[in-house]
Parts: structure tokens; C-alpha cells; sequence
């Protein structure tokens, strides 16, 4: 973390990928993300750790790209805030709005009548031992931040809308297209254990988070928070039985 102003990627001292190496940047990272996750979820055994093994595999492929481009993760928003109160009331004002997103989506989505019939059995009881188990809460919780707030928000929001935006070359429908597209992606990501209803929920809050991350001038600290403390919200639902597990 390097630093000590909010700046977009690509300002002056940071030279900006090309389209090409963009194009190069997004087959290996997505190859990655797309690629681990398929060959896990082939395996009983290790399917329920698919999700977050492809997720660091990603930003670790992502971070290989961003050194052979003299770029690092602060040049996408992993730096020092500014002011802390500031990133805290963003990050609470994001939390809000999220969560909002999502129960509108999900509620809409069951209007709708989409059952979810498409998930296969396996995959939809990922959190199934949650329930008042302590130590599986303790994991999934420290996961959940990690992976969740962490690595999901450097890889989709700072690293996939910097390269869809120069792939795109740039310019205000250059930005709107890259945001549109890494919520596609991310609700993707979440559809073998959620389903339509879930990938298009995530989808929608990843569409949220992306405009949030615009508005924070491409700084991730808040929606690292916001993410991680939503995560946390969820899971302590499921573990105190208010939530369903499956």
C-alpha cells in the first residue's frame, strides 16, 4: 500500500496498459479464475473451496500482470485513504446500499418466480454445517474478509475495470461498459451455488460497488470494508439459524 491521495489508475508517473497488453491482462486473469474453479468443482472434496482457491490464484496472476506493466496494486486503489472517517462513512453509506440492492434484486427475482432449480444439490448446501457451529463460522468468516473483501474487490473493481475500460479505450463509455461487465462476471461467479436469483443479486451489487468505486475516486479501502462487513452480516445470519443455510 503506497501512497497518501485518492488517484485514478493510469495518472501521471503510472503508465497505462495498452489495449493489447489489457486484452493479454483479462485472458490470464479470467483463464485463471474461470479455469481453477471449473477443474475444482470437478472434485466432491474440494468443490466448496472453488470459490475463494480460483479467487487467489487470480490475484495472484493479476498481480504478475500489473508488475510486467510497472503498475501495482496501489495504482488501482489499494493505498492510504486520504481521511479514515471519511473511508468509514463511505464504507457505511456503501454497506446500506448494497444490502439494499441485493434484498430489492432478490425480492423482485422471487416475484418473478425464478426458483433456483438450475443449482445442483451439491453445491447449494455450501453452507450447510454453518449453523451454530462455531469454528466453521470462524472460517467462513475470516474467508470472507480475506477473499471476499480483500481479493474479490482488488480483482473485480480495481483490476477488471482498469483493463475493461482500456480495452474499451477508455472515455466515459469506455467506464460504464467496463463496470456493466465485471458485475456480469462477478454474478457469474457466484451462480453455481446461487443460481440465476443469486448471480443476478450479486451481479446487481457488483454493478453498485463498481459506480461507488468510481465515486471514490478508484479507492478500494471503503468497498474492502463495506464488502467484508456484508459478508460478515450474512454469515452470522446463517449461523445464528435466521438465515437458511441452503
Amino acid at each position: 500500500m503506497t501512497g497518501t491521495t485518492d488517484r485514478p489508475a493510469g495518472d501521471a508517473g503510472t503508465p497505462s496498459p495498452s489495449a493489447q497488453a489489457a486484452a493479454s491482462d483479462l485472458m490470464f486473469v479470467l483463464g485463471t479464475l474461470f479455469a481453477v474453479k471449473w477443474a475444482l468443482l470437478q472434485f466432491d472434496q474440494l468443490w466448496t473451496y472453488a470459490g475463494p482457491i480460483s479467487l487467489v490464484a487470480s490475484v495472484f496472476v493479476a498481480s504478475w500482470r500489473l508488475m510486467r506493466n510497472h503498475e501495482s496494486w496501489a495504482d488501482l486503489g489499494l493505498r492510504k485513504p486520504v481521511s479514515l472517517s471519511r473511508t468509514l462513512g463511505w464504507s457505511l453509506l456503501a454497506l446500506i446500499v448494497t444490502i439494499a440492492a441485493g434484498i430489492a434484486i432478490e425480492a423482485a427475482i422471487t416475484a418473478a418466480g425464478v426458483a433456483g432449480n438450475e443449482i445442483d444439490p451439491r453445491f447449494s448446501q455450501r453452507f450447510v454445517n454453518l449453523p451454530g457451529n462455531t469454528p466453521v463460522f470462524v472460517y467462513w468468516v475470516v474467508v470472507s474478509w480475506v477473499v471476499g473483501g480483500f481479493v474479490e474487490e482488488m480483482l473485480f473493481r480495481g483490476m477488471l475495470i482498469s483493463r475493461l475500460e482500456r480495452l474499451l479505450s477508455g472515455g466515459g463509455l469506455a467506464v460504464a461498459m467496463a463496470v456493466i461487465l465485471q458485475s456480469a462476471v462477478f454474478g457469474q461467479q457466484h451462480f453455481y451455488y446461487q443460481g440465476w436469483a443469486g448471480a443476478l443479486a450479486t451481479g446487481g451489487i457488483a454493478l453498485v460497488s463498481g459506480v461507488f468505486y468510481l465515486l471514490l475516486k478508484r479507492n478500494l479501502w471503503a468497498l474492502i470494508l463495506s464488502h467484508g462487513a456484508a459478508n460478515t452480516i450474512g454469515l452470522t445470519l446463517i449461523y445464528a439459524g435466521m438465515q437458511p443455510a441452503g
